[in-house]
């Protein structure tokens, strides 16, 4: 992340090393940001959680939802999705060694967040 803005010799605005594909930030946030992302991560960090059990943790968001975000993360290697052999059958979601590497930035955005002054838009 190098890119800066200088004058030119005209007194004209360049932008000189500009990313010209997505930076580390932006594609940690294209996997991570999604909305309920990181609230899932969050919810697997103590061992697997049958998924009807996981979408009652995750307050707020739609079985379809979370769905949607499970099979992103497990195609980013974050997640691991095992069908249990049960009758009914039961699916589990577990966070991989990968995803627990995301487990460190989140808790420390967790904190921030909890000590931020509350408004009413918040709630």
């Amino acid at each position: 992340m190098r890119a800066r803005v200088e004058d030119d010799t005209k007194g004209r605005r360049q932008v000189y090393e500009a990313c010209t594909e997505p930076c580390a930030i932006e594609r940690g946030m294209r996997i991570i940001g999604g909305k309920w992302t990181g609230s899932i991560l969050w919810h697997l960090k103590d061992g697997p959680v049958r998924f009807n059990d996981l979408s009652r943790m995750v307050g707020g968001a739609s079985k379809k939802m979370i769905t949607e975000r499970l099979r992103q993360l497990e195609a980013q290697g974050l997640v691991r999705r095992e069908v249990m052999d049960t009758a009914p059958i039961s699916v589990h979601y577990e966070i991989t060694k990968r995803g627990r590497t995301a487990l460190g930035f989140l808790d420390a955005l967790r904190e921030w967040s909890e000590s931020l002054p509350q408004h009413n838009s918040d709630a």
